[in-house]
C-alpha cells in the first residue's frame, strides 16, 4: 500500500544460534531487543501453531488519509484543558469527556445478553479503564492521543506494576499536548529517526496525526514495555479471523495453552473482567482502544472497543457515573425507542420531561466537518458543576436495554473486514525497561501477527 513504509528485515536475525540465548532456537530470530514477557509470547506462538516471522522494522500505517497528514499552525485553546488527565484513583470528579464505569455497565449488559442466549461468552480488560472522547480543539485529529490517554488511565491505576505510576506522571504527566512533548523529547534522545523525519521533527502545538508507532516511542521513552503487532490480512487465508483470534488469545491468556480459540472459550466463565490492559488498534483512517471481545450466539467473535470519536449517550454516561446499583435492565428482547431512559420519564409517550442533571446542561459546539466519526463535543464544565452533576447522577435510577448497550461497543466488523492492514499495541506488564532495553528499542520494531 502506498500509505506504508517498506518493511526492512533486521540483518541481526542471521546471527549464529550457537551459545546465544538471544536467538530463538526454533526460527533463528534475534530476540535481543525483547523482554522476558515478550520472548514468552514469541515461543508460545510457536507452540500454538502460529509461526512468528522475523522481527522487522515497524510498518507505518497513516492514521488518516495522506491529504490530511500535513503541517498546521498551533491550536488556540485552553492549555489546562488540552493537558487534563484523570484516572480512577483520583477523588475529584472526571472531566466531561471522561466516562469511568462504562465497563461495569457493559459487563452487566453482556451478562444479561448471555442469559438471553445472545452472547456465549465475553472477556473484558481492566474494569476501571475510562472512555475518553475527543474535544472541540482536537475533534479532527485527536483519536491517537485519546487512545493514549485511555491506556495511561489504566496503567497508572492498575496494581500489577506499581512503578508505572511515577514513570508516567513525572516529570510531565499524560495529556494531549504533553504527549507531543514526550515524543519530541524522545526524538531528541535518539528514538525513531524515521518517524521524526516523517513529522519534520516538529509535533508540539500542531494538529498532526500520530499512530501506534509514535505511541510505542512515547511509552518506551518512559520505560513502559509494550509491543507492536502487525496484521496484513490481504493475503491471509483466514482474513479478519486472524486478528480476532489474537485478541481472544491476549485477553484469555490462550498463548499459554495448547489448543485453539474454541478450547479457551469452552473453559471460560461466561462474562469476566480481567486485569489485562486495553489494546490500541490502528488501521487506515482511524484508531480505537480494544477493551475486550464477545463470542456471539452465531460463533462470531466481536471486538468490543472504546472509540474516541464517539461520545457516549448523555444518559449512558450518567448511568455509568451513578454505578450498577442505580441501573435496572429491560428484557433483552424488549425493544425500546431509546437506549436509556431515566425512571420518572414517561414510557408511554407522555410529555413529562426527565429531570436533567447539571452535567448535561453544558455548552455544545457543532462538528468541524462531515466526517461521521466526528461527533458534537461537550466543552468542559467547571469542577463544581461536574461534581454537582455526578452527585445528581448518583441519585437517579436508569433503565437500560442490554442489547443496545452491547451494540454500542461492538466494533463494526463489516467495515473492519474491508481493511487489509492493522497494527496493535499491547502492554506486556513486565518490569520497567532498563536503560539497555530502552536503547534496544530506539529503532521501532514490530512482530508479525499474520
Amino acid at each position: 500500500m502506498e500509505d506504508e513504509v517498506e518493511i526492512l528485515q533486521d540483518s541481526s536475525t542471521n546471527a549464529s544460534r550457537t551459545g546465544n540465548n538471544d536467538i530463538c532456537q526454533l526460527c533463528s530470530q534475534n530476540l535481543g531487543g525483547l523482554s522476558a514477557g515478550e520472548r514468552e509470547v514469541h515461543y508460545d506462538r510457536h507452540k500454538s501453531g502460529h509461526p512468528t516471522k522475523s522481527l522487522s522494522k515497524v510498518k507505518r500505517l497513516k492514521p488518516a488519509s495522506v491529504k490530511f497528514f500535513r503541517k498546521t499552525s498551533p491550536t488556540k485553546s485552553d492549555k489546562n484543558t488540552e493537558d487534563e488527565f484523570w484516572h480512577a484513583a483520583q477523588s475529584k470528579a472526571p472531566p466531561a469527556n471522561y466516562t469511568p464505569g462504562l465497563l461495569t455497565i457493559l459487563k452487566d449488559a453482556l451478562k444479561k445478553s448471555h442469559v438471553a442466549g445472545l452472547t456465549q461468552r465475553a472477556v473484558l480488560c481492566y474494569e476501571r479503564t475510562p472512555h475518553i472522547h475527543r474535544e472541540f480543539f482536537d475533534a479532527s485529529w485527536g483519536c491517537g492521543y485519546r487512545n493514549f490517554l485511555m491506556a495511561c488511565a489504566a496503567l497508572v491505576d492498575q496494581q500489577i506494576e506499581s512503578l508505572y505510576f511515577p514513570l508516567l506522571e513525572d516529570p510531565l504527566p499524560p495529556g494531549v499536548r504533553n504527549l507531543q512533548r514526550w515524543i519530541e523529547t524522545a526524538w531528541k534522545q535518539g528514538y525513531d529517526d524515521i518517524g521524526a523525519k516523517e513529522l519534520d521533527h516538529k509535533l508540539v502545538g500542531t494538529k498532526k496525526f500520530i499512530g501506534t508507532g509514535e505511541l510505542y516511542v512515547a511509552f518506551t521513552s518512559r520505560r513502559i514495555p509494550c509491543v507492536l503487532v502487525d496484521f496484513s490480512l490481504g493475503n491471509s487465508r483466514n482474513g479478519f479471523t486472524e486478528l480476532t483470534d489474537w485478541v481472544v488469545g491476549y485477553f484469555s491468556d490462550s498463548f499459554k495453552r495448547q489448543g485453539n480459540v474454541n478450547d479457551v472459550l469452552r473453559h471460560a466463565t461466561p462474562v469476566v473482567a480481567t486485569d489485562k490492559m486495553p489494546v490500541i488498534m490502528q488501521y487506515e483512517g482511524h484508531s480505537v482502544t480494544i477493551v475486550g471481545y464477545e463470542l456471539a450466539k452465531n460463533g462470531v467473535v466481536n471486538l468490543l472497543v472504546f472509540d474516541p470519536s464517539r461520545k457516549p449517550d448523555k444518559n449512558l454516561r450518567q448511568a455509568a457515573l451513578a454505578g450498577p446499583s442505580n441501573v435496572t435492565w429491560t428484557a433483552s428482547s424488549s425493544p425500546l425507542p431509546e437506549m436509556l431512559r431515566s425512571q420518572g420519564c414517561s414510557l408511554l409517550g407522555k410529555t413529562k420531561r426527565c429531570e436533567s442533571s447539571a452535567s448535561s446542561v453544558s455548552k455544545k459546539r457543532p462538528r468541524l466537518n462531515k466526517d461521521p466519526d466526528d461527533d458534537v463535543v461537550i466543552i468542559s464544565d467547571t469542577e463544581d458543576e461536574r461534581a454537582k452533576g455526578a452527585r445528581k447522577s448518583a441519585a437517579a435510577t436508569y433503565t437500560l436495554s442490554p442489547n443496545t448497550v452491547v451494540k454500542e461497543f461492538r466494533a463494526n466488523s463489516s467495515k473492519l473486514q474491508n481493511k487489509e492492514e492493522f497494527q496493535l499495541l499491547f502492554f506486556t506488564m513486565d518490569n520497567p525497561l532498563s536503560p539497555q532495553e530502552q536503547a534496544n528499542r530506539k529503532v521501532v520494531h514490530s512482530i508479525v501477527g499474520c
